[in-house]
């Protein structure tokens, strides 16, 4: 777990004056734990800590993070929603072979999108204070699989 980044997300919601209950506290565990998470594994982490829980409690609370900017939700094939904490610079792969959904961590690659896009929207008066980048191809893993073996 991302011992800084709960102690941030306690500190928003003390600076808000918003309530630190028993579930927004596994909530924003789980947040700050994982790279991504869909609601079913939200609740089963939530019961695992507190027994049964209120499903829409649950749903209210992603939205509540949502709405303080502190979650993304990203839609993979248009059909399943997966959340993750929100950071300056969020990449991620996608394979369409076999729906594997990777987060990139590259400094290097994350600087130059950054610089770029920052001078771009510069030139027209935005401020960017963060991106998500989504990049869809097929992985190693599948282009090796995919390979067809010449006949003898």
């Amino acid at each position: 777990m991302s011992k800084e980044l709960l102690d941030e997300y306690i500190k928003t919601f003390k600076e808000k004056k918003i309530k630190l209950t028993d579930i927004r506290l596994v909530i924003l565990k789980c947040v700050a734990s994982r790279k991504h998470f869909t609601i079913n594994e939200l609740i089963s982490e939530i019961e695992k800590e507190l027994g049964t829980v209120n499903v829409m409690s649950v749903y209210n609370n992603i939205d509540l993070l949502l709405d303080l900017h502190l979650l993304f939700s990203n839609t993979i094939n248009g059909k399943q929603i997966i959340y993750e904490a929100i950071t300056n610079q969020l990449i991620h792969i996608k394979c369409h072979e076999c729906d594997s959904y990777e987060h990139i961590n590259s400094p290097i690659l994350s600087g130059e999108l950054w610089s770029s896009c920052q001078q771009f929207l510069d030139s027209i008066g935005f401020t960017m204070d963060h991106f998500k980048l989504e990049m869809h191809g097929i992985c190693k893993k599948c282009s090796q699989k995919n390979k067809v073996e010449p006949s003898k």
